[in-house]
């Protein structure tokens, strides 16, 4: 077996265990409280922290879409509005830039 179908099959098997221990400790995850709190936090958490991280790196473009999303997360309050903002501000910027 060469090297590749390895690499596909253990990756494909690191895959099935996480989502599988996901699931089986879904059920012991506080439902309130401060845990049950920061888990429901953690989404928005990771989207910032990439959303940063490509500000950071970024040149023009990636500052006006960040602009862009923080004024559309800060007035709706929505992430997946946010998300959509920024990934069609960041396309059509570089379209016209």
């Amino acid at each position: 077996m060469s090297d590749i179908w390895i690499t596909l099959l253990g990756l494909g098997l690191a895959s099935f265990v996480i989502r599988l221990g996901g699931f089986l400790l879904a059920g012991r995850l506080p439902q309130t409280g401060r845990w049950a709190r920061g888990m429901e936090a953690l989404p928005g958490c990771l989207i910032m922290a990439l959303v940063t991280l490509m500000m950071v790196r970024g040149g023009v473009v990636e500052w006006a879409a960040g602009v862009m999303v923080l004024l559309v997360a800060a007035k709706s309050r929505n992430l997946l509005l946010s998300m959509l903002t920024g990934m069609i501000a960041v396309a059509l910027l570089r379209l016209v830039l």
